[in-house]
């Protein structure tokens, strides 16, 4: 008989029956097979509860009945559950296995039912789920329900460790479940608000990862390994945990991810460990290995993936990883692992022999975040209604997952549902000023520690490799030979409380990696505070050099720099004027590149060098700056330019954010000086050295640039102008005079920018301010200046 004729489904021999036909074709089978029970009472169910270990997991009986010809159904009698029913398709031959699989998920269900019975539909076999034996042929008359439950007793009394054993193999379909729920209940206990950086994810945090979809690529392409490698806190776990959401429904994959982070065991006991706590499943490391390799060996679908986060070299996991790989496994295994470097798990002890991992692995970067990634974050966050400012793309901080984190920790979420709340388009004090609220929440010594592992790092006056150097520009990480005995002390501390980790560094040196970054920044701007205060006892240019030295040679440095500024400012109750004046002197320069060697951290963190000739074309270069490559042309149609000695005016950006004086009045406003004087700068004064991209460019004719309107935001000082204005715009006559009187295009454009960005404010008045403000003085101020160069 043909599939959906609508004949011959209660036939003694059975070709196919639909699944919306099994419920009845079952119970014609139990009336003839039990004929002892009331036909009446029966009841059949395609959906039941099973229980393994703590867990319970919904289980659609019919779910495999189309693909496979498989289906396990509970039969109630009297709503009583009296046997797990497996029903074969009539090609398939009846086994004993096929009675232990179904009593294994008898062993599991809720209420655990008497009777096991397996079927084709040519044959039916019943037998007892204490033991798999046919019924006793005692078993009949007007008692035959009540002796069939009281053997229930035996069932709940029974060791079950086979039962799970069965279920857990890739003969069914619970294991996927049950390793789903696994990763899940991990995932959940990493995650934390997002001022726990303990913590690796951040709660209603996740967003999309480019090396996410390349694993997935990668897997169904046939690689039996994919590596991870990246920086510290470069966001390898959160793609781990990307993965697990898009394959938590996937036919294809099931992935069992083990945290290999802290040390201790190896794979296999971590693997046992898990199964022992959650699935009350005892297994030793010699079993998980069995079990690994069966289930490698499967031709059913979905295949597993074991996904390993954060394995150290030379560790007891990586061991267990390398033999896992030297003795083989099946392509229904896929391993994922993330490590800081792939070559050191994946060669030998030396760094040069390949291991047995190597030839089987594909290696993925992750760096930072790219323009696509970025939007990611944004349309993760926009359903909690916090946004970005526009121009936030050009931050490089914001690249950085753990930035991001620590960027939306400090924003709120408004209470309202019809307000929206908004991140600045470049990084500010308030991060900074968040962090001490976190850091203080956190209690105990755990401030005390860090500052004592900033003391020690202010103080390094070590030599460092080339790759360190550019590592410290871009992450904040401390060489561990810079510490003296408090500070070594404080980092064992701090590692046990689960804040830092030692790590080695690929250029050699021994680093202490910091979990809570923006902990770190907090207490260098302090300890730098009472650095640059000690040394202005010996003038304003000693205490400059020392804060401009300290704030270069640290990611985030102009926020360290002005937050040491605010430090040193509360503690005098005075702003240090002479060395604000200093600063504000310190001019930047734009210079071409012609004839200069410079740096870079390539893919694998490690550096490069490219050497400019004199028309500013740039080559590869060795470390001598002899050419490796022809010289090239790098932005067409414009030399290449850098710009040098930024930091004094980045610094001084940051603080034009905050409300200062120097006197009485309005008139003696410190953020109105900055503002007009740093705001004549020719160039955009942001982070990173080289000119932005050529997109956000907007050229004042030939004379200057400045980021266009779209962007200006992510400069922090156009950033100042903003917050002034938004904050003061009814009582700034003092401070457009100034703008006036400095009469300077850069300025003027830079305060335009500013307004346009608040033209559709929702403070009431605002924006027609603006609107009046641009027609009334912006407009005419650039006309005076530019004359018929401004239309």
């Amino acid at each position: 008989m043909s599939r959906g004729t609508g004949r011959g489904y209660y036939s003694s021999v059975m070709t196919f029956v639909p699944e919306a036909q099994l419920q009845a074709y079952v119970l014609a089978l139990l009336r003839k097979e039990l004929k002892h029970l009331s036909p009446g009472d029966f009841q059949v169910e395609k959906r039941f509860k099973l229980r393994i270990g703590h867990h319970e997991d919904d289980y659609d009986g019919a779910a495999l009945w189309e693909a496979e010809g498989r289906a396990d159904l509970l039969v109630l009698h009297g709503k009583r559950p009296l046997a797990l029913f497996e029903l074969k398709r009539e090609d398939k031959t009846l086994s004993e296995d096929h009675v232990g699989q179904g009593r294994s998920y008898a062993a599991q269900l809720l209420d655990r039912p008497p009777l096991v019975i397996v079927s084709n539909g040519k044959e039916t076999w019943v037998r007892q789920a204490s033991n798999g034996e046919p019924l006793d042929p005692g078993l009949d008359g007007a008692d035959f329900a009540e002796k069939l439950f009281s053997n229930i007793g035996k069932v709940a009394a029974s060791n079950l460790a086979w039962a799970i054993e069965m279920l857990m193999g890739p003969e069914t379909t619970i294991w996927v479940e049950a390793v789903r729920a696994r990763t899940d209940a991990l995932i959940e206990q990493l995650t934390g608000d997002p001022d726990d950086a303990r913590l690796p994810y951040g709660r209603d945090l996740l967003f999309g990862r480019r090396a996410t979809v390349d694993i997935l690529s990668m897997l169904n392409d046939g690689a039996k390994a994919v590596v991870l490698e990246g920086a510290p806190l470069s966001g390898k776990s959160n793609v781990l945990r990307d993965l697990a959401r898009l394959t938590r429904s996937s036919p294809d994959w099931a992935m069992l991810m083990i945290n290999a982070a802290t040390a201790g065991a190896g794979l296999f006991q971590r693997i046992a460990n898990l199964f022992e706590a959650t699935l009350e499943w005892s297994l030793s490391p010699q079993e998980v290995r069995t079990w690994l390799r069966r289930m490698s060996r499967s031709n059913r679908k979905p295949a597993l993936i074991l996904a390993v986060d954060g394995v150290a070299p030379g560790s007891a996991v990586a061991s267990d990883l390398e033999e896992l790989a030297e003795t083989g496994f099946g392509d229904a295994l896929r391993l994922v692992l993330s490590t800081d470097r792939a070559d050191t798990i994946l060669r030998g002890a030396n760094g040069r022999t390949p291991g047995a991992l190597e030839p089987v692995a594909k290696v993925i970067e992750v760096d930072l975040l790219d323009d696509q990634e970025f939007q990611y974050v944004r349309e993760a966050i926009a359903p909690a209604r916090l946004f970005f400012y526009d121009g936030a793309e050009l931050s490089q901080e914001y690249r950085r997952p753990w930035v991001l984190r620590a960027a939306l920790a400090a924003g709120s979420i408004p209470d309202d549902e019809d307000i929206a709340a908004f991140i600045p388009a470049s990084m500010g004090l308030k991060f900074v000023q968040t962090a001490r609220q976190h850091l203080s929440k956190v209690g105990g010594d755990t401030a005390r520690l860090f500052r004592l592992l900033a003391r020690d790092a202010l103080a390094d006056g070590g030599e460092v490799s080339d790759a360190l150097a550019l590592t410290q520009a871009n992450a904040l990480v401390v060489r561990r030979d810079a510490f003296g005995p408090a500070s070594d002390a404080a980092a064992t501390a701090l590692a046990a409380q689960g804040w830092v980790k030692g790590s080695r560094h690929h250029g050699g040196e021994d680093i202490v990696v910091i979990r809570a970054p923006e902990f770190l920044v907090s207490e260098l701007a302090s300890e730098l505070a009472t650095r640059v205060s000690e040394r202005l006892a010996d003038g304003a240019e000693t205490a400059a050099t020392e804060l401009l030295w300290q704030s270069q040679r640290f990611f985030l440095g102009d926020l360290i720099g002005a937050c040491a500024i605010v430090d040193l400012a509360a503690r005098q109750r005075a702003l240090p004027l002479e060395l604000l004046a200093f600063l504000m002197n310190f001019f930047p320069e734009a210079e071409t590149m012609a004839g200069k060697l410079v740096s870079a951290e390539g893919e694998d963190g490690r550096p490069f060098y490219m050497v400019f000739d004199e028309k500013g074309w740039a080559a590869l270069a060795d470390a001598n700056g002899n050419p490796l490559s022809p010289f090239e042309r790098v932005d067409e149609g414009d030399e290449a330019r850098s710009y040098k000695d930024m930091i004094a005016w980045m610094i001084l950006s940051q603080l034009a954010r905050l409300r200062s004086a120097f006197g009485d009045s309005d008139g003696d406003r410190f953020d109105f000086e900055i503002i007009t004087h740093l705001g004549q700068c020719g160039f955009p004064l942001v982070n990173g050295g080289r000119t932005p991209m050529r997109h956000a460019i907007e050229d004042l004719g030939g004379t200057a640039t400045v980021l266009d309107p779209g962007h200006a935001l992510a400069e922090p000082l156009t950033a100042a102008i903003h917050k002034l204005i938004a904050e003061e715009w009814p009582s700034l006559d003092p401070f457009f005079e100034k703008v006036r009187e400095a009469n300077a295009l850069p300025l003027t454009v830079r305060v335009q920018h500013a307004l346009l960005a608040l033209r559709n404010s929702a403070a009431p008045g605002l924006p027609a301010w603006v609107e009046a403000k641009l027609e009334d003085f912006i407009f005419p101020l650039r006309q005076e200046q530019q004359g018929a160069g401004f239309l």
